[in-house]
């Protein structure tokens, strides 16, 4: 592991439809032990008129720690799990052994991972004492201490549709009606309601994109992500549309 690397997911999980009940458990289960885990139901907004191909590349690749597939005959037989799947292995080569954690239900036949990987099987091991080898598997390959000490710049994109603001019935009096003029009160007002929230030094990195029609902004903000929730706080109108580590978006240092 480069020490250098940052990862946006501890963990991605990877599953068949017909196995989402599993993959939410032990989904839900990881974060409450602090850790950042990608399952896509909770990142609904995230995806949402994304191409999943390219999207999938970074967070079944490059942008998560371990990959973790819950391999039934269901996954081996769909389309999307092998796209995630075929990620992951070509991942694999550019990492040490253990990028790839599988998960087994059965005793489909994964082909691209050697016989010798280690697997857990959900038929030997409940859903909590797989959680707890997963999160003793991470601490391992971080360290304790560091991971949860070290802050972090992110990103975070914020959007909204202005005519939908302005037929909210909730503007303070006095606010402007125009485009442009309603757009800048918009900003300022987003970045107070984030001077309140649990973040800290949230600050715009860029002009907003403006449209006439919508309006969206990227924030800077510094996290601890296995110390602290990220919250928001109360952001009235807009949306959160993205999340991402700052040099995944920006080349130039913090």
């Amino acid at each position: 592991m480069q020490s250098e690397q940052f990862y946006e997911f501890d963990f991605s999980i990877s599953f068949a439809s017909q196995d989402r009940p599993i993959a939410k458990e032990l989904a839900e289960k990881l974060a409450r032990r602090g850790l950042v885990i990608f399952y896509d139901a909770f990142y609904k907004s995230r995806l949402v008129g994304k191409r999943l191909d390219k999207e999938f590349i970074w967070i079944f690749g490059e942008g998560t720690r371990f990959f973790v597939p819950i391999v039934s005959h269901n996954y081996v037989e769909r389309a999307w799990p092998q796209l995630e799947w075929t990620i992951a292995i070509k991942e694999s080569q550019k990492r040490e052994p253990d990028f790839i954690l599988p998960l087994r239900l059965d005793d489909a036949i994964l082909f691209g991972i050697s016989e010798n990987v280690g697997y857990l099987d959900l038929r030997e091991y409940s859903i909590d004492e797989i959680v707890d080898i997963l999160f003793q598997k991470y601490r391992d390959e971080v360290g304790f201490k560091a991971a949860y000490l070290k802050t972090e710049t992110w990103i975070a994109t914020f959007g909204l549709i202005v005519d939908d603001v302005l037929l909210s019935d909730i503007l303070p009096e006095g606010v402007p009606q125009d485009y442009a003029r309603l757009s800048d009160w918009l900003e300022n007002d987003l970045i107070v309601r984030l001077q309140k929230a649990s973040i800290n030094n949230p600050r715009f990195t860029e002009p907003s994109e403006r449209n006439g029609e919508t309006l969206s902004v990227r924030v800077a903000f510094e996290w601890i992500p296995h110390q602290d929730a990220l919250n928001f706080g109360n952001l009235q109108w807009w949306e959160v549309l993205e999340v991402l580590p700052y040099h995944h978006i920006y080349k130039e240092p913090v």
